[in-house]
């Protein structure tokens, strides 16, 4: 039975990357719980692979469950415990976009890089037979966005008001500056419109 060599990486990691092996009649269930024990995840969100293109542009689209009426035409056609990977893959570098959790959006890549025409009778399949980087953590917003702490904002809103001491300062300066332009204009006798009395009658 053939096995196929699967490389996993995150979209937004690249240098997180797993090879995982599962026997080509498994299912995209056995390999979506592959994927997800490799990286720590706890796989209580629902996820999606989608066959791709070698630009990852996302076709047909293999859901961990159905989602909506079963008659619905808009509905996904495939779900993953019900599809094996033999079924759907026919091209030895196959590539897929596989996304976990709607919410948080976590992107891997998925590329098919190898065959084996036999199984090692000895390994339990789907088996991660190389690991590089460590995963992020699953719900850790702050690492990844960049949020600010709460911590964090307090000292950037304190040191923003310290600088902002001069504040009012410049506010009184920028009045004075217009009294004294408004007195020059005085001086030489021009209207609202910067034209002279004299100039007027014409």
């Amino acid at each position: 039975m053939a096995v196929y060599k699967f490389k996993v990486w995150f979209e937004d990691y690249e240098d997180v990357v797993r090879v995982i092996e599962v026997k080509s009649t498994q299912t995209f269930l056995d390999l979506h719980n592959a994927i997800q024990d490799s990286v720590g995840f706890d796989k209580s969100q629902p996820a999606s692979f989608y066959i791709s293109d070698d630009q990852w542009k996302k076709g047909l689209e293999i859901t961990l469950e159905q989602m909506g009426d079963e008659d619905d035409d808009e509905a996904p056609l495939l779900i993953m415990k019900q599809t094996r990977l033999c079924d759907v893959i026919n091209d030895p570098h196959q590539k897929f976009v596989y996304i976990f959790d709607f919410i948080e959006m976590w992107t891997f890549c998925v590329e098919l890089t190898g065959i084996n025409i036999k199984e090692d009778p000895k390994a339990k399949y789907p088996v991660c037979i190389k690991s590089t980087g460590m995963s992020p953590k699953q719900y850790d917003k702050v690492a990844r966005f960049g949020f600010v702490e709460d911590n964090e904002f307090d000292e950037i809103t304190k040191n923003y008001l310290l600088k902002s001491d001069d504040l009012p300062t410049g506010i009184a300066e920028s009045e004075d500056d217009e009294q004294g332009a408004a007195a020059e204009d005085d001086e030489f006798g021009s209207d609202e419109f910067g034209v002279d009395d004299e100039d007027s009658r014409f």
